[in-house]
């Protein structure tokens, strides 16, 4: 997976500040350490989806799956088909990063930045692998929105991670609290629609305000 220097930068919140030698080392040295720690996990699967159900206009239903979301009704507004997507980095970047942890605190705050551009980069891998499916041919993929974005319920991760079967599959689970584990991972929802209206970058139509990468991309 290709990830830039200035993506790592933005995930540091120096997207608009020149960083000093010694950062670049670091991040190129990193980058090598995860890439060879790593072991990357995906599995996806595409359903109908419908939007609004009664007295309940902001329901998001996919199969077995309700949720009770305005911010996704939204985001997925116009959509008759979505993806459902969970993707790992694998165990090894936690071992790695707790490592750090102990060991190096500065190796530890760039080693998180380093994995979330990784995990962010691989995502995008893996959108582009989705629009091939004969299933959403000629569609448009709506940005990834994921559990804990704005009203969307964190606990809708449960619902993923089962449908996905993700336990078994890539070997995801779940704390009692909802969070990923191993915790360089991702769950999400991919809308699929007609127009184009959706496929602008990601943290340009973020809905959650309080993000602290808001503006730096």
């Amino acid at each position: 997976m290709k990830v830039s220097n200035r993506e790592v930068l933005r995930y540091l919140r120096m997207g608009g500040v020149a960083a000093d030698e010694r950062v670049i080392t670091l991040i190129g040295e990193l980058m090598d350490a995860f890439t060879v720690t790593m072991t990357p996990k995906n599995t996806y699967g595409i359903w109908d989806c419908r939007i609004g159900s009664g007295v309940t206009p902001d329901a998001v239903i996919i199969d077995g799956m309700t949720v009770k979301s305005g911010s996704l009704a939204r985001h997925l507004a116009g959509c008759r088909r979505i993806a459902l997507l969970a993707a790992t980095l694998g165990i090894g970047a936690d071992t790695l990063l707790r490592r750090y942890s102990v060991q190096d605190m500065e190796k530890a705050v760039i080693g998180q930045a380093v994995c979330a551009a990784m995990i962010e980069a691989y995502c995008g891998e893996i959108e582009d692998e989705i629009r091939q499916d004969p299933l959403v041919n000629g569609l448009h993929l709506t940005t990834r929105f994921s559990p804990g974005y704005g009203d969307f319920d964190i606990s809708h991760q449960k619902d993923i991670v089962s449908l996905l079967n993700c336990d078994r599959r890539i070997g995801l689970t779940l704390t009692d609290g909802y969070m990923l584990i191993p915790s360089k991972s991702v769950t999400a929802i991919i809308g699929f629609t007609a127009e184009k209206t959706h496929n602008e970058e990601k943290c340009k139509c973020c809905v959650e305000e309080s993000c602290e990468f808001r503006g730096l991309s």
